[in-house]
């Protein structure tokens, strides 16, 4: 499959997968009070500390793997069996420790259904290799989706029921469970490859700097929620968590979506010994280009647009939003630093950069806490600007790259963002506070900033124009339109893509 159709497709389920999830906890807000969901996030989030081991730290090595043989699939077949189950026992002994800690038994409770939760994934880790490997992300959307269909599904009956935080948890359950299922119909020769812990020291000497870097950098993401349940309870916890979610959707949809075919086409130029560092620049520019303006527009209307949808208990999740927003387009001025890191094989180097923004974000949260719950959702800010900069120079010294092709492109980036924060600021000032005016409002910022986000990209010949005007070329084809106002741009987006070697879409 070719990199676009990879990256388009990828996008694809990320989107619907998160589609799916943000119409769950719309639900979900009106069947459960901010504390019972609080409990569910303290637990998610300690969880979350050691999941990313289970299969991230072998998993990379074997996607980003010039070659694959069944011993290297076997060996990792193993050796992500046995760190899921030290992973799940270990979860399952946290629980009664984090219950008695936070004064919470429905937290414990929680932790051990989701503990159980990541055999199932586990057991077809061979077919997701070998279906991303491939770039079957047409397959990999499927399965995202089944599952988020079916983690919704089975949160808002038991939800409604009457089951409190636990409900969550079943529903996290229900969605690994068919994700297992599906990947192993989709990759049947999974069932037929066998486990084994012999040949595993090559993965284990670079899965040893790349797992505490893992659980490192969960327990750096996780330690706003951990920090602020014990301090201020699990109801703030939830308000944080929501915000934090909605704004996600934005870096999820993008970097999680166009950037997941990023590691294995690094690891192919990797191999052929051409450099990532143009490839990265121009991904860089497109996921700033991209994600900065829909920031802006978010944080604009964050505070009604959450009461409307969520209700006046979730208001203040609104006001948590502008600063979280600025802290994701901080760390997305050097998106995919991980993919990059680790086909250049700089586990030591993810391992100090994460260590050092660990180090800092505790600092940060720990006084900033001490002002109140603002006050420390304000503190990521400090904490983004911290990890970008340890990141850039880590990027900078494995690629090569030049600094200032960098600053070009959020130079780019910035400008596409700026521009569409005054129309959005007067449609927000000329909407009334009511619920049906906020939606409209909203709809027609949007609609608004992409009309002028695109003749901005346009006219500072933003590398995500060169695609706009290829996909308008394409549409007044498909509508039999008069394709001379975009012939000559489409032409040059494609002599523009045409002179680069290794593009990115």
């Amino acid at each position: 499959m070719r990199l676009r159709n990879a990256m388009l497709i990828s996008a694809l389920q990320q989107n619907a997968t998160l589609l799916v999830l943000f119409a769950t906890g719309v639900v979900i807000a009106h069947l459960l009070t901010p504390k019972q969901v609080g409990s569910y996030a303290v637990a998610i989030a300690a969880a979350n500390i050691f999941i990313a081991l289970k299969d991230t730290a072998v998993g990379s090595y074997v996607v980003s793997a010039p070659e694959l043989d069944a011993g290297l699939l076997r060996a990792a077949y193993g050796l992500s069996l046995a760190i899921t189950g030290c992973v799940s026992i270990g979860c399952i002994g946290l629980s009664f420790a984090l219950a008695q800690f936070y004064h919470d038994p429905v937290l414990g409770s929680a932790l051990r259904i989701v503990a159980f939760a990541q055999l199932a994934p586990a057991v077809a880790f061979p077919g997701t290799v070998r279906l991303t490997r491939s770039m079957r992300f047409d397959s990999l959307l499927a399965i995202g989706l089944g599952a988020a269909v079916a983690q919704s599904l089975a949160s808002i009956v038991i939800a409604a029921r009457g089951y409190g935080a636990v409900a969550l948890a079943w529903g996290y359950f229900a969605g690994a469970i068919v994700t297992a299922m599906m990947t192993i119909a989709y990759e049947p020769k999974t069932l037929r490859l066998l486990p084994t812990l012999a040949g595993t020291r090559r993965l284990l000497a670079f899965g040893g700097w790349t797992a505490a870097m893992m659980v490192v950098a969960s327990t750096s993401s996780s330690a706003p929620e951990l920090m602020i349940g014990r301090i201020s309870g699990p109801a703030d916890v939830a308000l944080f968590s929501r915000a934090q979610n909605l704004v996600s959707f934005v870096r999820n949809s993008l970097v999680f979506g166009i950037g997941r075919p990023l590691l294995p086409s690094f690891g192919q130029l990797e191999a052929t010994g051409a450099s990532v560092a143009p490839m990265y620049r121009r991904f860089i520019e497109i996921i700033t280009g991209l994600a900065w303006p829909a920031y802006a527009v978010l944080a604009i209307w964050a505070e009604p647009l959450v009461t409307t949808i969520y209700g006046k208990a979730w208001s203040v999740t609104g006001t948590m939003m502008m600063p979280i927003a600025i802290a994701h387009a901080l760390t997305l001025t050097v998106a995919a630093h991980y993919d990059v890191l680790i086909v250049k094989r700089r586990e030591r180097a993810l391992f100090a950069c994460e260590f050092a923004s660990f180090a800092f974000t505790a600092a940060a949260l720990a006084i900033g806490l001490m002002f109140g719950t603002s006050a420390a959702v304000w503190s990521l800010v400090a904490s983004g600007a911290f990890s970008a900069i340890c990141y850039f120079y880590a990027v900078i010294s494995a690629t090569g790259a030049a600094p200032h092709g960098l600053f070009h492109a959020w130079r780019r980036s910035l400008g596409l963002a700026l521009v569409v924060i005054p129309g959005s600021m007067a449609m927000r000032v000329l909407m009334p506070d009511q619920p049906v005016a906020i939606m409209i409002g909203f709809v027609a910022s949007g609609a608004l900033s992409a009309v002028i986000w695109m003749a901005a990209a346009i006219i500072l010949r933003h590398e995500i124009s060169f695609h706009i005007s290829a996909v308008l070329e394409k549409l007044s084809r498909t509508l039999r339109l008069s394709p001379s106002r975009f012939s000559v741009a489409a032409k040059e987006a494609d002599e523009h893509v045409r002179r680069r070697r290794a593009p990115i879409i």
